[in-house]
């Protein structure tokens, strides 16, 4: 198949729908015709959003249409709401139909309230209600929270986070008010492993977090949250991880929960040239880092398909999780295995720290596009891809951070009154990557920076 004559189309502009496109112009450049349909131009960085409810930052948003611009794709602000296999067409929510020789589903799926009567955190719409939880814990109009993951395969870090930046704004405040966790998993964060648990164990003492463990949330009564067991855990008010349910485009194969059965390369079972990532599918461990290394395992199978000299790698699921806790954040990564005999995920490698396990340090780690994202001038420079570091022998101190913060905050805000908008963003950026997210005011700054750079 020659290359300059190839179509292909990627449905969804999320990120593994951005990162399928950034890889595959990495592995084959300029040639085949890219158009990626996507009903907004702007996208929020939802992993983010945690931390504004706390006004410990504000979580930026990804201009799709410049990713798109700066990679050479069409840009069609629609959504793929059929597709036509036989034909090799996707129909349009606005009614054009589009040919492809290659189609990349990447369309996400939907989050929805798992338990009634909880706040369901989902991203940027709930931020006003989990604030609302935390100021009425502030003022005392409530005495007890709890935060429930409905299910062990539920993605757990937000929810840890929101617990544990909960806790420190209460210690912070002199608030005597019960924080809980009440989890499925065997440990806390058992994804990451045991560095994980124990990394976390002491921050979890100081903020006053409890975590109820082999606890499975069913119900919201009032003043409590009922578990699977019969247990109970006192709650005035409950917050809880959404369930996510699949919503493919019309035509593709689906599970009974409408997830895209894929092979180890993004293949969709039975549908020649068509492939899917991302939370589309029927892998079901939904999270932003592992979308994007599924749109990495895809970008290579249609790379090699439309005639790169490339040996497709498949899907090999590393789980990265920065944890934003209220001060330095955690850092966790663990490469998933299976028990033998099983089918059980559990973690063959296990590291927790203090510092950046791997770089640029950000909330998603993806491979091409969270290093385009962390370029302050990524038109101008090749940006490397991401890469894994090891932990560091000896903890960093926590004085010495902030000292380092203060001073990148700092010469971010010089840099930026001498007119060089440029290495005020790049200060910026080290400061996030030492903080894990930047303060709202700074975030405001960084705007008005790239604006006027």
């Amino acid at each position: 198949m020659g290359r300059e004559r190839v179509r292909i189309v990627i449905a969804g502009g999320g990120v593994a729908g951005l990162e399928t496109l950034l890889a595959l112009r990495a592995h084959a450049g300029p040639l085949p015709h890219v158009t990626l349909v996507t009903p907004a131009v702007q996208a929020v960085d939802r992993p983010h959003t945690v931390a504004e409810p706390f006004d410990r930052g504000v979580a930026p948003t990804r201009d799709v249409a410049a990713i798109a611009a700066d990679h050479g794709a069409e840009l069609r602000l629609d959504r793929v709401a059929t597709v036509a296999p036989h034909r090799r067409v996707v129909g349009l929510g606005g009614g054009d139909e589009l040919p492809y020789d290659a189609l990349v589903v990447a369309t996400g799926a939907a989050a929805v309230a798992a338990l009634d009567g909880a706040v369901a955190f989902r991203g940027p719409d709930d931020v006003d209600a989990m604030r609302a939880v935390r100021d009425a814990l502030l003022a005392r109009e409530i005495g007890a929270v709890a935060f429930a993951l409905p299910a062990a395969s539920t993605w757990p870090v937000p929810l840890y986070e929101l617990a544990l930046m909960t806790g420190a704004d209460l210690v912070a405040a002199g608030v005597d008010a019960a924080v809980a966790i009440a989890t499925p998993e065997p440990a806390p964060l058992s994804l990451f492993g045991p560095s994980a648990a124990d990394a976390l164990a002491p921050r979890l003492a100081e903020r006053r977090v409890t975590v109820r463990t082999g606890a499975r949330p069913v119900a919201v009564e009032p003043g409590v949250l009922r578990l699977a067991d019969g247990g109970r855990v006192p709650a005035d008010r409950v917050v809880a991880m959404p369930a996510i349910t699949g919503r493919p485009p019309a035509g593709l194969p689906a599970d009974p929960g409408g997830f895209v059965p894929v092979d180890a390369h993004g293949r969709v079972h039975g549908l020649d040239g068509v492939y899917a990532a991302g939370d589309v599918t029927a892998f079901p461990l939904k999270q932003g880092g592992l979308a994007a290394q599924q749109a990495d395992a895809v970008a290579e199978a249609v790379a090699a398909r439309i005639g790169v000299a490339i040996e497709p790698r498949p899907f090999r699921p590393v789980v990265r999780g920065m944890l934003l806790i209220g001060g330095t954040p955690l850092y966790l990564r663990a490469e998933l295995g299976t028990r033998t005999g099983t089918a059980e995920a559990i973690p063959s490698t296990s590291v927790a720290s203090a510092q950046a396990l791997w770089w640029p340090p950000a909330k998603v780690a993806a491979r091409y596009l969270g290093p385009y994202l962390a370029t302050a001038r990524p038109r101008m420079l090749e940006p490397q891809p991401l890469i894994d570091r090891a932990a560091p022998e000896r903890p960093a101190d926590d004085r010495d951070r902030e000292a380092a913060l203060a001073l990148a905050l700092a010469l971010a805000d010089g840099d930026a009154r001498s007119g060089d908008h440029a290495a005020a963003l790049r200060a910026l950026d080290a400061a996030e990557a030492l903080a894990g997210t930047l303060p709202p005011e700074y975030a405001a700054k960084r705007e008005r920076w790239r604006e006027a750079r």
